[in-house]
């Protein structure tokens, strides 16, 4: 059995099939870990969902648009933000054209996706960390269960209101930027505040940002940080999706035409 992790797919099907034939990955006996985002702005929503979901041992984490996606399968309403601007158009058009049960199928399993994972020598999360956590809250965060859709945190009828930390971690990005050297920095990519490296022997993965700009889409690398970002700019189409084999630190690509 091998361990793989992809970076932001973004319903970019044929990358997708193209990086994990690269790789070698085994559907029947390999896992393949996720750092979110996987429907918009590509042309195969629908197509990219079910195979994810097809897979024997397929572990997410919830990135933004999964979030915008599960928001709109539980309530009928597009988030405009999400349409507008974000490619959740047309994630929509493709929604609108399944049945009902393939549409409450793909609720329930996005309803799965937890906001990070915490386990073994691993730490998934979309965005990052907005505030300076220890390993051990980050254990005890992963034990709480998120409501579904996740934009409940705000309603009235969600009890908890410590929860905007779920928010953060999906919509993140100031624990990369601090990772990020001033020499490579933007405007964009400045951190709100500054925040420490997390004392663990763990990997961090993050997607979200795409490092097209400042890596020129090559994955970023903090060992400082213990980061591996791998958003490198798929979404877009114009950057590639990028695979990396956990256990021998093999990244593989699979570039647009």
């Amino acid at each position: 059995m091998k361990r793989f992790i992809v970076g932001d797919i973004h319903a970019r099907f044929d990358l997708l099939r193209g990086v994990l034939d690269k790789s070698g990955f085994n559907e029947d006996e390999d896992v393949l870990y996720s750092v979110g985002d996987l429907c918009d702005r590509g042309d195969k929503p629908v197509e990219t969902l079910f195979f994810l979901m097809s897979l024997r041992d397929f572990r997410p984490v919830l990135g933004n648009h999964d979030a915008w996606l599960e928001e709109y399968l539980c309530t009928g309403i597009p988030a405009p933000s999400w349409t507008r601007k974000n490619g959740g158009d047309i994630t929509c058009r493709a929604m609108r054209k399944l049945s009902r049960k393939n549409r409450e199928m793909l609720r329930l399993w996005l309803r799965t996706f937890p906001i990070f994972r915490i386990e073994n020598d691993l730490i998934i999360v979309h965005g990052g960390f907005p505030s300076e956590y220890t390993e051990k809250e980050l254990i005890e965060l992963s034990k709480v269960s998120r409501p579904s859709p996740l934009s409940a945190i705000y309603s009235e009828a969600y009890e908890d209101e410590n929860h905007d930390w779920m928010e953060e971690m999906v919509w993140d990005r100031d624990y990369l930027f601090s990772a990020t050297p001033e020499s490579r920095r933007m405007p964009y990519w400045m951190p709100r505040h500054e925040i420490k490296p997390i004392e663990t022997a763990k990997t961090i993965f993050t997607g979200h940002t795409p490092t097209l700009l400042y890596n020129g889409g090559r994955p970023f690398i903090s060992k400082t940080y213990h980061l591996v970002s791998l958003d490198t700019g798929a979404g877009s189409g114009r950057g590639p999706l990028t695979l990396m084999d956990i256990d021998s630190g093999k990244f593989y690509q699979s570039f647009p035409e």
